[in-house]
């Protein structure tokens, strides 16, 4: 191994040692302290100190991408976001989930940097990493670079492969307590975060039925009693913009009823707006699927494909379970392209991304995406 490598490798090897010292003040999210923080976040139009509270509490506490999108919506600029987000990444417990937050930003191509400094540097990482170790024949250095790779996939939230490789360097080093120490952490991480999941998931429950409540009371004009259902619903997600929403229509709808009664021209009018609304039901969606599935070659399909989306109002999920009937990246990303001028809100095909294979591929529908920007 030449001097540069051995270099290069202990650089890593320090910068991670002082990363896991650091995680180790690093405490865990609580319902109460994020409730603390985006209540105080919520009750002061000072940008900057929104903007200070949100980053002193994400970089020094383990959250997950929820609770760190609903910071990102009390911020106004996409720049901020970006900061947040990216001192935020390594707190992140639900790594898995962390593409929903490029969703916050208006720009796409700040939502991409986003991606390219935090899920695409650890993927690139990993990659060289594994390149390294198949030519790797020193005992010691094949040690510390499995450690470095196992201390990547904790972070990203991949427990049961980090443990596999703190378990290989455990091998070649039966002596060291270095692995041993890694694999109960990485045992700790893996069962907090299924406890805040379901602490989470129970939350959800209960922000969900008082949500339908206040539905429910609204469509019978009882304003107040509806308001009062959503605001239960946000004391349970303080920074869930659902609840914010309801009340915001709740309040404007109270105020159109006092001003006047509703005559029988507004209630056709409502109708046909709602007539018009885009939509597809899944029963039609699902004959859809079928209908392109049932097509023998790539092209029939793509064919079928555009048919379908031309003439139905698709939801961006719905985009999502058409595009893996291609098993080409590059029928994906013809496809994609596509979609575009066609979905109801195009600002959020980024999000379909994932469903390509090959990075060329990716950085191809990235530069798509920023000239239609």
């Amino acid at each position: 191994m030449n001097k540069t490598t051995t270099f290069l490798i202990t650089l890593v090897f320090n910068l991670l040692l002082i990363q896991s010292i650091e995680a180790q003040n690093i405490s865990w999210s609580t319902s109460d302290g994020f409730t603390s923080t985006i209540v105080t976040i919520q009750t002061t139009n000072n940008q900057q100190t929104r903007y200070d509270n949100a980053l002193n509490y994400l970089s020094s506490t383990h959250a997950t991408t929820k609770q760190l999108q609903d910071v990102c919506f009390y911020l106004n600029n996409d720049q901020e976001k970006y900061n947040l987000c990216l001192a935020a990444y390594p707190n992140i417990l639900d790594k898995d989930n962390f593409i929903n937050i490029y969703n916050s930003f208006s720009s796409v191509s700040k939502a991409i940097e986003l991606y390219r400094d935090t899920q695409g540097k650890d993927e690139l990482l990993s990659v060289q990493y594994n390149n390294q170790l198949k030519i790797e024949q020193d005992v010691n250095t094949t040690f510390d670079l499995l450690m470095h790779q196992g201390d990547i996939l904790l972070s990203a939230n991949k427990f049961d492969e980090a443990i596999t490789l703190y378990l290989k360097a455990k091998n070649l080093k039966p002596q060291s307590s270095v692995p041993s120490a890694k694999i109960e952490e990485a045992r700790k991480w893996q069962q907090e975060l299924a406890n805040l999941n379901s602490q989470q998931s129970q939350i959800s429950v209960k922000f969900d039925a008082q949500i339908q409540q206040g539905d429910h009371l609204l469509t019978y004009n009882l304003f107040d009693e509806a308001i009062s259902s959503y605001e239960r619903a946000m004391t349970l997600k303080p920074g869930d913009k659902t609840a914010y929403t309801r009340i915001k229509e709740a309040n404007r709808r109270k105020q159109e009823f006092m001003d006047s009664e509703p005559d029988v021209e507004t209630i056709i009018h409502t109708t046909e707006i709602i007539e018009e609304a885009c939509f597809t039901e899944d029963s039609k969606f699902s004959h859809i699927i079928t209908t392109i599935e049932a097509q023998s070659f790539s092209d029939d399909k793509k064919e079928m494909a555009k048919k379908q989306v031309s003439k139905n109002c698709l939801s961006i999920d719905q985009f999502r379970a058409i595009v893996p009937l291609f098993s080409m990246d590059d029928d994906k990303l013809e496809f994609l392209k596509f979609i575009y001028d066609y979905a109801e809100h195009p600002e959020k095909i980024y999000l379909l991304r994932d469903l390509l294979t090959f990075s060329s591929s990716k950085k191809e529908f990235d530069d798509f995406l920023i000239e239609k920007e």
